[in-house]
């Protein structure tokens, strides 16, 4: 694939973004039969890497097994199969399926973008996109660089914006102050012996936990968790039905009707885990008819009990976490982080609670981060945001809804910006399905444009 800069600037679709959103769509267009040469994208690194798989450790692993991580929805068995025949990773098999490397998956995008039609014809540029302004042919997209491209239409996949630490401080990343350790380069540079606190209790906290037991790492460490619990293991369970959402507009109906569809038991049973999977089918639909401050209220009260349930850890993670607990080597501490500060000696962790806790290293762990660009369009007005959030109003077909109310007919969002607006959109498969919908409505779109332009014989 060429990644270079262009003396040509023009281009049908502009995609910003070079994550697992942005390769979705290119591949998704492609096959669709939509040329690459009309493609550009913008971003930078391998694409279809971005910040979910774009890990340097092998100890930062899918949260799910391999037939649910599907860039074709429809074919459940593509990246196991492609596994088995790539990918040697003893560690991989757990007793609830094969949970593989991070980076293995990005070898398999990588793969499948190398296969589709006239690849060669994509154009990648190596920038940062701050800023697009509409114009009469589309729209004018602004680089970091002070390079501008234009395009008769955009599509956001900026995927999930850098982590930034949850609280306001001036801090420089070092060795011994990890901003964003998503990568997972910084577990070679610590001492064996020395104190950590993660901050933050989700996904990344596990593989941060994981990478250390991999390391071997000797030394205390301590866990912030505002609720004072850790992700739940992937279990083995099996698709049931979907579940049947009723048309509610209330947000108290909403999570009763999930209370009852969940029943009683742990939800380390793989029934409990089929019936929230079932649950999970009809969310989106059901959640796009409550009104806006219903939505909200639903994220504020519950959002980290769903999150908790929906973004299980790979078995090795929660292994790996419960024997440190088990040993002493891990402490939950049930509290937020409110300030960072450095002595000559180390560096103490603030809470809100008043107390210290004194750390060799401190690690991000929160997934906190804001879009640059989407904050910007909103500043500007391109866009408006679901309620009094950061995120962006989106309409079923991906259309970002423009301040008048109406979706905009060439501006597009795909990915983890967009559930708010469209629910439980987050996950491999959900972004293969919201850019398979995306290439059907650019290719609907291409169709109408070719047959209004061919005047009548």
């Amino acid at each position: 694939m060429a990644n270079r800069q262009s003396p040509d600037r023009d281009a049908s679709v502009i995609i910003v973004g070079s994550g697992y959103a942005a390769a979705a769509a290119v591949i998704h267009l492609a096959h669709s039969g939509f040329s690459t040469s009309k493609i550009l994208i913008i971003g930078p690194g391998q694409l279809g890497a971005g910040q979910a798989y774009g890990c340097e450790a092998d100890a930062f692993r899918l949260n799910v097994r391999a037939d649910l991580q599907r860039l074709w929805p429809d074919q459940p068995d593509h990246f196991p199969q492609w596994a088995e025949t790539h990918i040697h990773d003893p560690k991989a098999k757990t007793h609830a399926g094969n949970f593989y490397r991070r980076a293995d998956f990005a070898r398999y995008v990588s793969t499948q973008i190398s296969v589709v039609p006239d690849i060669k014809n994509l154009r990648q540029i190596s920038g940062k996109v701050i800023d697009a302004q509409p114009i009469k042919e589309g729209w004018r997209v602004s680089c970091d660089d002070g390079a501008h491209y234009h395009s008769a239409r955009l599509v956001l996949a900026t995927g999930n914006p850098e982590p930034e630490w949850p609280i306001e401080t001036q801090l420089e990343d070092t060795p011994a102050l990890v901003r964003a350790p998503w990568r997972g380069e910084w577990l070679t540079g610590i001492d064996p012996a020395s104190r950590v606190c993660l901050v933050g209790s989700g996904l990344t906290a596990m593989d941060a936990l994981y990478g250390l037991a991999c390391q071997k790492h000797q030394g205390p460490v301590s866990l912030l968790s505002p609720h004072g619990i850790l992700p739940p293991a992937q279990v083995a369970w099996h698709p049931g039905n979907p579940c049947e959402w009723p048309t509610t507009a209330r947000a108290s109906h909403f999570f009763n009707f999930a209370r009852r569809a969940l029943k009683d038991g742990s939800w380390e049973e793989p029934d409990w885990q089929q019936r929230f999977s079932a649950l999970r089918e009809g969310i989106s639909k059901a959640w796009q008819n409550l009104p806006v401050a219903d939505r909200l209220k639903l994220q504020r009260r519950v959002g980290w009990l769903w999150s908790l349930a929906r973004f299980r850890a790979s078995p090795q993670a929660v292994a790996a976490a419960q024997k440190m607990s088990e040993s002493g080597q891990l402490t939950i501490v049930r509290d937020r982080l409110k300030h960072l500060f450095r002595t000559p000696e180390h560096w103490q962790v603030g809470l809100m609670a008043g107390e210290l806790l004194s750390a060799d290293v401190v690690i991000n762990c929160t997934g906190v981060g804001r879009d640059a660009l989407i904050h910007n369009l909103m500043a500007s007005g391109q866009l408006v945001p679901v309620g009094y959030s950061k995120s962006p109003w989106v309409s079923h077909d991906l259309r970002v809804i423009a301040p008048d109310g109406c979706p905009h007919s060439n501006l597009f969002c795909i990915g983890p910006a967009t559930a708010l607006a469209l629910g439980d959109v987050v996950g491999a498969i959900s972004i293969a399905r919201q850019a398979l919908r995306l290439s059907r409505s650019l290719r609907e779109d291409t169709s109408t444009a070719q047959a209004t332009a061919t005047p009548n014989r």
